[in-house]
């Protein structure tokens, strides 16, 4: 079962805080990323809620934002359950409004290796590709690649609640700087 984590360990300016509404036919989670420029024009008088865009070649020169861990997960009357999150369960559906974090250089993340497609190491990077939301492992970073994050240390995260002791294997990671 993937447990999937995500959260910043320093502290963010509410700048780089913005939401976005989970475009049709999508299941975003907690590591995933988008571009977020441009606001939703379904949304009546808005101005805080971004329509996401998938990575591709041609916008992977654009920032990038992460989904993080917010909220909780709901059962099926919209209540919250007993005990600790069940970080199994973190993924936001169609017309779901999740936080994202525009990943500017310096920031740091607890990333989970669920969140990463491949076997990651320390010193690896991890970076948006080409027609997916998740992100990619390799030992450097694409050529013309614009938000990249590298992995400093590895960490466990303990679950607690329902997993009890057991840990989740994740990575402390630092946006670069892209030039």
């Amino acid at each position: 079962m993937a447990n999937r984590i995500c959260y910043p360990m320093t502290d963010v300016p509410k700048y780089l805080v913005a939401t976005i509404n989970v475009p049709a036919g999508v299941t975003l989670k907690a590591g995933d990323v988008v571009i977020a420029n441009t606001n939703d024009a379904t949304i009546s008088g808005n101005y805080s809620v971004y329509s996401p865009e998938k990575p591709a070649t041609l916008n992977l020169t654009k920032r990038m934002a992460i989904v993080i861990n917010g909220g909780f997960e709901q059962l099926a009357d919209g209540r919250r359950p007993d005990g600790q999150p069940d970080y199994s369960q973190y993924e936001f559906n169609e017309g779901d409004v999740v936080t994202v974090i525009l990943l500017v250089p310096e920031l740091r993340f607890q990333i989970s290796t669920d969140c990463i497609n491949g076997v990651a190491a320390v010193n690896d990077f991890i970076f948006p590709v080409d027609g997916a939301y998740q992100m990619d492992v390799d030992a450097s970073v694409p050529v013309g690649t614009f938000s990249s994050l590298k992995l400093l240390a590895s960490k466990h995260f303990r679950l607690g609640g329902q997993a009890g002791a057991q840990f989740a294997e994740t990575f402390v990671a630092v946006v670069q700087d892209p030039s």
